[in-house]
């Protein structure tokens, strides 16, 4: 497990490499959200909160597979899942800027884990929010 302040650097850096590839095209993306640093899981959730897309190892960290998850709200893997629900609909609509945190997930055996967390909004095109990525990182409590 990482120290937040270690956790947070990997995270932006992976967030940055993943934000490089996406203008690179979608095999390039696909690529890098498929090959994330060792221990760093990442998920794309709709403006619904649904889980459109999650890689390997956040899956594995989390104790599931990776269909097991995708198609479900997000919130239900968090275990204050009302406090997210409302900070993600703000984070969604722009009421609040978007900064590293940490948060406690749920496994599928019923043990909670610790994780830093760093977003990124993901736009269409024409530059309209339709979701939001994240990455993230088991981290000491």
């Amino acid at each position: 497990m990482r120290e937040m302040d270690e956790a947070v650097a990997l995270l932006e850096a992976y967030q940055t490499r993943l934000d490089r590839a996406y203008d690179e095209g979608p095999a390039r993306y696909d690529a890098v959200f498929a090959d994330p640093p060792d221990g760093v899981g990442v998920h794309e959730i709709g403006l619904d909160r649904v889980l459109r897309r999650i890689n390997g190892t956040e899956a594995a960290l989390l104790g599931y597979k990776s269909e097991d998850l995708v198609g479900r709200p997000v919130n239900d893997f968090i275990v204050m899942s009302e406090a997210s629900r409302r900070a993600i609909e703000k984070k969604l609509t722009g009421e609040i800027a978007l900064k590293p945190f940490a948060r406690t997930f749920q496994r599928a055996d019923g043990t909670a884990v610790t994780m830093a967390l760093v977003d990124r909004l993901l736009k269409d095109r024409s530059g309209k929010v339709v979701g939001i990525r994240t990455a993230m990182t088991p981290i000491t409590a």
